[in-house]
């Protein structure tokens, strides 16, 4: 229950391949030509809840009742805790999984044996003096686990955990504790680029932190920096920092969505600003390369929020909707109450959001530009996959009260298809479609493994 990621290994000797998943129970592994169980491993603590448990909530939630009595059922069931939600997947196949207060590691129990069970090969410990639930992880390009907590931590470990390196961020010590209660100064994941920057949303400011392959650096001197973003909402951003600009394409940027009430898709320069730069209107800082309001195509729309990454390609970036139409009066305006709310219960038609747009970046003019928008499409609480292959984004969406998978072109947002997976057992709860090079698409549904194999 509760597997919301899907990672895909390596080839094992034989060329075949594994998929790792984990849930509020079990570490599994899933053969990945057949989807079939290859081995478990039974997480220790107690269990978020049983199997009947579960049951009961998914009828309530596609009954024909009322919203209170939804709404009731819903808050007796709580949020599922964010351990276990950040994982990676090493070179030689080792699962990592960021939990709550430790950083364990999972491989097989004979190495190099695809079919073989699992074990834990290693845990590092969180330290007392290292406050705060981790946030997120990511690996740098030189292999470092690189974490980051709520309270403003950011830790550099060796994949051995032998040698630990610990920062925090500017402002932490300040502003955490004025922080309301259950709102974590940080509250999204990192992006990590291939010269050691890291990009890492707090409440009010998008930082760089610089891995230089030694030691963390905040320092101006190192490359890094800490720019604000608006936030009228003065909630942060909802959206972990993407990456736009490799190689030798001209512009590097790193982009949000901010924590306006109409959010607007914000980029920023990530290295040095150009020198003739001027700084945009309404742009809080002269790092901001482009800010655009994501409203859809509709000028009077008043509020928007995403609480998902920025999707892109290329200079292209899409941007969804997760705000639901009509939320009840009996939703208290608090972030977790909201977030439960777009968690289980969104995808019926009456509060569905609606809305994806996409923004194009030109590195000729230097300017961020609407490109189109889709108002008929969906996506209710998932992050976005673009597929280049196909020029499709897959997103999970909802028709007549059903969850589907949603299919937009990623060049003009006409919508491509749509497949109806079913209620409210097909939830994606904040998690991501993930396309395999055969073209199968695996679903994190809240409560199974689910495969879907396209038509031939």
């Amino acid at each position: 229950m509760f597997n919301l990621a899907y990672v895909i290994s390596s080839p094992y000797k034989d060329g075949k391949r594994v998929v790792w998943t984990n849930g509020s129970q079990f570490m599994t592994k899933l053969d990945h030509d057949t989807f079939d169980i290859v081995a478990t491993l039974r997480l220790p603590g107690e269990d978020h809840a049983d199997v009947l448990t579960h049951e009961r909530l998914l009828t309530a939630l596609d009954a024909k009742s009322s919203f209170d009595e939804k709404w009731a059922v819903v808050q007796k069931s709580g949020y599922p805790p964010i351990s276990g939600v950040y994982t990676l997947l090493d070179k030689d196949n080792q699962y990592v999984v960021a939990g709550k207060g430790f950083i364990r590691v999972y491989g097989d129990s004979t190495p190099g044996d695809r079919l073989s069970g699992i074990v834990v090969k290693g845990q590092w410990d969180q330290p007392k003096d290292v406050t705060g639930e981790f946030i997120g992880m990511n690996m740098t390009f030189d292999g470092r686990i690189v974490l980051a907590t709520s309270d403003g931590y950011v830790i550099a470990l060796s994949r051995d955990f032998n040698d630990v390196k610990t920062i925090r961020l500017p402002g932490a010590e300040q502003e955490v504790p004025k922080q309301p209660k259950g709102l974590g100064w940080l509250r999204n994941s990192f992006a990590i680029d291939e010269n050691g920057g890291i990009y890492i949303p707090s409440q009010h400011i998008l930082h760089k932190v610089v891995w230089n392959g030694s030691k963390l650096s905040t320092s101006e001197q190192d490359g890094a920096w800490n720019e604000p973003f608006r936030n009228s909402l003065e909630r942060g951003s909802g959206s972990t920092p993407t990456l736009v600009g490799f190689g030798n394409e001209p512009d590097k940027l790193v982009v949000i969505t901010d924590g306006d009430k109409l959010m607007n898709v914000t980029a920023y320069w990530r290295d040095d600003i150009p020198s003739d730069w001027k700084q945009l209107p309404d742009a809080p800082s002269r790092r901001i390369a482009g800010l655009r309001p994501a409203n859809f195509g509709d000028p009077k729309l008043t509020a928007a929020q995403s609480e998902q990454s920025v999707v892109t390609s290329g200079y292209g970036m899409v941007v969804v909707n997760n705000e639901p139409r009509n939320v009840p009066t009996s939703i208290i305006d608090d972030r977790l109450s909201k977030k439960m709310f777009i968690g289980y219960l969104a995808y019926l038609k009456e509060y569905q959001p609606r809305g994806v747009q996409k923004f194009e970046w030109n590195p000729k003019t230097r300017t961020l530009n609407p490109a189109w928008v889709n108002n008929d499409a969906s996506d209710i609480n998932g992050v976005p996959f673009v597929s280049t292959g196909s020029g499709t984004v897959y997103m999970m969406g909802a028709r007549d009260d059903q969850w589907t998978l949603e299919g937009v072109d990623w060049a003009t947002g006409a919508s491509k298809f749509h497949y109806v997976l079913g209620g409210a057992r097909f939830n994606s709860f904040y998690s991501q479609p993930v396309i395999d090079a055969e073209g199968r698409v695996m679903v994190s549904a809240l409560y199974g493994a689910l495969r879907l194999q396209p038509k031939p």
